[in-house]
């Protein structure tokens, strides 16, 4: 079956999905003339290829078919500094990522009214020109991390968990993925967003660019929780180490700085006897934080000058790359699918599924399109790993 695709569409949708004519023809597996003429008009484009032609694109099929190429960028604000990776074009992974996220939380606000769930009594408190300490308190009351059990964290890993089950305790919903869907083939890219903040005063929502690095996702998550604090949305980048003068995103960083690295911490655990590589392996030990923000934090405090902070911070980032390249070829067997589907759901969200599935109110279907699984039995297998026990209705 031939179609009626005009040309501008099938370059645009080429385009998207960043990729070359050989690229996209070898990916249709034809020839590249045969491509060629399809994007030039020169051949009408069999249906079949038009529908590869939008899974590629990730574009819906329909709107092939429109009559011109539709304005396209990003739903909420960008936040993204000049230099970010493809900072002018946002890639489709980002842009559907979006949107996904926009409809899963949108589904679960509705559910949460129909809970009878009240507003959230810390979105929107605070405003950019207010104290970042005092914001910076009421992040650290919100996530417990005055609590006893928070140092006792042994690595990253266990701080960045630790930090998720408490914000999703306190109503934000937290999303973690590295790859757009459950497509190993349409990875996120950290250097064009770190993550991304849905404000809203039921159903919040966050959502950390998961190939990033474990130090990096947390004051990631510190920072979007700012931007809730003075309800605020918008795609992010690197909010720490990139210079802004935007003033929401000054703030948000000032916030975070303060809740990772307390400044009066900072400069108390300072020893201007020791040399600064001593010190900044101190204020990483000791406060939990990323050799990254103890640089950062050194800087804006006057403890390091701008010289040093640049040396500090070229060479950190040489040893991360470094490291992220060893541990990817040591990697085997790759992490629990389960625990995966729990981090790109978000518990609190998953749970509310599984519950509607439980009373009968929502179909199998709609359920596995949610919580991206395949079939019964999948559902009930994540069930029981998230620990939900109440019998699925058939």
């Amino acid at each position: 079956m031939q179609t009626i695709i005009k040309r501008e569409m099938i370059l645009w949708s080429r385009e998207r999905a960043g990729l070359s004519r050989e690229e996209i023809a070898q990916k249709l597996q034809v020839d590249l003339d045969r491509f060629i003429a399809w994007e030039e008009g020169r051949s009408a484009i069999p249906f079949s290829i038009a529908k590869k032609i939008s899974k590629i694109s990730l574009i819906p099929l329909g709107l092939l078919f429109a009559d011109a190429v539709p304005e396209e960028g990003l739903p909420i604000a960008d936040f993204r500094t000049p230099g970010s990776y493809t900072l002018e074009k946002p890639s489709p992974e980002l842009i559907e990522t979006i949107h996904d996220a926009k409809r899963k939380q949108e589904w679960y606000r509705e559910y949460l009214i129909s809970e009878d769930y009240e507003p959230l009594p810390f979105i929107g408190i605070y405003r950019p020109d207010n104290d970042p300490k005092r914001a910076a308190g009421t992040i650290i009351h919100l996530l417990s991390l005055d609590s006893p059990e928070y140092p006792r964290c042994r690595d990253w890993q266990e701080s960045l968990r630790y930090l998720i089950n408490h914000a999703e305790d306190a109503g934000i919903t937290v999303l973690i993925t590295s790859i757009f869907r459950n497509n190993t083939h349409r990875p996120l890219i950290s250097e064009e967003f770190r993550g991304f903040v849905l404000s809203d005063p039921i159903a919040p929502l966050v959502m950390i660019n998961g190939s990033d690095a474990k130090p990096a996702q947390v004051f990631t998550l510190i920072h979007e929780i700012a931007h809730l604090l003075i309800d605020v949305s918008g795609v992010l980048d690197s909010p720490l180490l990139t210079p802004t003068t935007v003033p929401q995103e000054q703030w948000c960083n000032q916030v975070a700085a303060e809740v990772l690295a307390p400044a009066g911490q900072v400069i108390s655990l300072w020893n201007q006897d020791a040399d600064n590589n001593t010190n900044l392996d101190t204020l990483r030990k000791k406060l939990k934080v990323s050799r990254l923000v103890a640089i950062i934090r050194a800087y804006h405090l006057g403890l390091i000058t701008d010289t040093e902070k640049d040396r500090y911070y070229a060479d950190e980032i040489g040893r991360i790359i470094a490291t992220k390249k060893k541990d990817q070829e040591r990697s085997g067997g790759g992490p629990d699918p389960h625990l995966i589907r729990r981090y790109k759901t978000g518990r609190n969200l998953a749970l509310a599924v599984l519950s509607e599935v439980a009373s009968g109110q929502m179909l199998y279907r709609d359920a596995f399109s949610i919580l991206g699984v395949k079939n019964a039995s999948g559902l009930k297998e994540f069930a029981e790993r998230l620990g939900y026990h109440r019998e699925l209705s058939p």
